[in-house]
């Protein structure tokens, strides 16, 4: 007759599921800088071809001059900022966003970030991380 622990099988699994899960979002967490009340967060697709890493940001109506991109490590970090566009009306709807946007990507795998690219057309931000070999790590005896 099978002894009975009182733990249901099952139970190990969940909770190795929700543990993860607050890893993948403190992880997140720790990506992003503070974020102010008006700051947002623009949507991003990231892909891998043979050769590279591509990361496309969704910016439709911002100015060039107002696009700002830092590498730190291996995360990218874009930061852009959007003005309120001035009118006589009374808003009925608003959903668009303005404002500050952020955005902080970690990149997957190690890559040339002397050799990174981006261009912004017809509102979409692409960016081109050339994948690089392993970084090699010097070990020195003392």
């Amino acid at each position: 007759m099978p002894r009975f622990t009182g733990r249901k099988p099952f139970q190990q699994e969940i909770l190795s599921r929700h543990v993860g899960e607050m890893r993948n979002l403190l992880h997140a967490l720790e990506l992003r800088d503070i974020f102010e009340e008006d700051e947002n967060r623009p949507k991003m697709d990231m892909y891998e071809t043979s050769g590279d890493i591509v990361i496309e940001f969704d910016l439709p109506g911002f100015d060039l001059e107002n696009i700002f991109l830092k590498v730190c490590g291996l995360t990218l970090v874009l930061e852009a900022q959007r003005p309120r566009e001035q009118n006589d009306g009374k808003f009925i709807c608003v959903e668009r966003s303005y404002g500050s946007f952020h955005h902080a990507v970690l990149v997957p795998v190690n890559i040339d970030p002397a050799a990174i690219t981006a261009e912004y057309r017809l509102g979409v931000l692409r960016v081109v991380c050339p994948k690089c070999g392993e970084r090699q790590v010097p070990i020195k005896e003392i």
